[in-house]
């Protein structure tokens, strides 16, 4: 087969943007925890991806490349904004977003106690060095294998499974400190107030 009809048998641009869009914004959207950053995120991917896409061989998995693209593009992100060293998190619009039992309930101690757990944990993620964000959040949101994980981050397998461990490591230990520094703030009870005294 000629790379003429290689080429004439490529699925058209605008069908891969729909096949596609939702597992690319989704992680951007993840990542960025932020809406207008995470759109233009988005669009910078396929944006580069239709660039590239003429030149693409035709029996390349797409959704991997496309998240591959979606990796470089957030890392240049990180990188932006370091520089810049402006605070991209609106803690209480990311909060806003997070849904947990709790908060549905009438005991405003214990929704306390999950708003802050979940303050803490989008804090740690925030923190989390790129290679473990980003492979946390392909295997715990996106459900990518560690396969595909390595591919985009151009690591092997089993680099990919220390990335996941050692942020899911940092989160434990996050949500561990958090709770033993609540433990000590938390009210004495008036009985307890009385006998000191």
């Amino acid at each position: 087969m000629s790379a003429q009809q290689r080429q004439d048998q490529k699925v058209p641009f605008a069908e891969i943007v729909s096949l596609h869009q939702e597992a690319v914004y989704r992680y951007l959207l993840r990542f960025t925890r932020n809406v207008p950053d995470a759109q233009d995120l988005f669009q910078e991917t396929f944006l580069r991806a239709h660039r590239a896409y003429a030149v693409l061989p035709g029996d390349v998995d797409l959704r991997p490349w496309l998240m591959r693209i979606a990796i470089n593009v957030s890392k240049n992100y990180v990188r932006d904004r370091q520089r810049r060293t402006r605070v991209l998190v609106d803690e209480e619009q990311g909060l806003n977003n997070v849904s947990t039992p709790s908060e549905r309930t009438t005991d405003t101690e214990q929704a306390m106690i999950a708003r802050e757990a979940a303050r803490t944990l989008l804090a740690t993620i925030e923190t989390l060095p790129f290679h473990q964000r980003t492979a946390l959040i392909q295997r715990q949101f996106e459900g990518l294998d560690y396969d595909v994980i390595a591919n985009n981050l151009d690591c092997s397998p089993d680099s990919a499974r220390a990335h996941v461990y050692q942020a899911l490591r940092k989160l434990r230990l996050s949500l561990a400190t958090d709770d033993h520094q609540s433990a000590n703030i938390s009210p004495q009870s008036p009985i307890r107030n009385r006998r000191s005294e």
